[in-house]
């Protein structure tokens, strides 16, 4: 139909969802593919990790966005470790949240 209303080529078959958030979805997807180089660099820099602006930065930015997309594991370990660093916490336990993230990425990324 070129009416304006969707055309449903099969009879009785509900219409296609767009999906509005698809677009900003791939930027993030894009983003947190760059965040994952970030982190795995800040990662070889060796013990003790530097806690400072950059990593705590990614970290929150990771948590917020990956929640608002559905990435709720991300967003959890994000969070973890943002919390860790802001809290100063022992390099041990940066180091296993930092290791944590980094493998959820690159298992979402895949």
């Amino acid at each position: 139909m070129l009416d304006g209303r969707s055309r449903n080529c099969s009879a009785g078959a509900p219409p296609i969802a767009i999906d509005p958030f698809a677009p900003l979805r791939q930027r993030f997807l894009i983003r947190c593919a760059d965040q994952l180089a970030e982190l795995k660099a800040i990662a070889c820099q060796g013990d003790p990790l530097p806690g400072g602006d950059p990593l705590i930065k990614i970290a929150h930015s990771l948590a917020g966005a990956a929640g608002t997309f559905g990435f709720a594991e991300i967003s959890a370990r994000a969070s973890a470790l943002e919390t860790l660093l802001i809290n100063q916490a022992d390099g041990a336990a940066v180091r296993a949240a930092l290791d944590a993230l980094i493998g959820d990425i690159e298992r979402m990324l895949a």
